[in-house]
């Protein structure tokens, strides 16, 4: 089964949302980490998000099945935020467990 890891950013308060979201439609464990961004943020974002300083965010990530990505994705857009969402997906090419 081909499988992705897919990454929301968001802002901090809408991380339990969004990894609610993922938990459910998945049934994996999802982590959330907090980052912070230095310098310019992309540049397709409004006035109102380029970032010229320093943007604390967070990360929420899931690996799912590669056919399920875009349900995932239109989940999150479709729930009931107040601010933007980035994401990506990223191919999974082998994982495991080292003990």
């Amino acid at each position: 089964m081909d499988e992705v890891l897919l990454t929301f950013h968001c802002v901090p308060h809408e991380a339990d949302t969004i990894a609610g979201i993922l938990r459910t439609l998945t049934g994996q464990p999802v982590h959330v980490h907090a980052e912070t961004v230095h310098g310019r943020d992309f540049g397709d974002a409004d006035v109102t998000e380029q970032v010229m300083g320093t943007l604390s965010r967070m990360a929420v990530d899931v690996v799912a099945a590669r056919a399920q990505a875009e349900e995932i994705v239109a989940a999150v857009a479709a729930s009931r935020r107040a601010h933007p969402v980035r994401w990506q997906m990223t191919a999974v090419l082998a994982r495991g467990r080292i003990a």
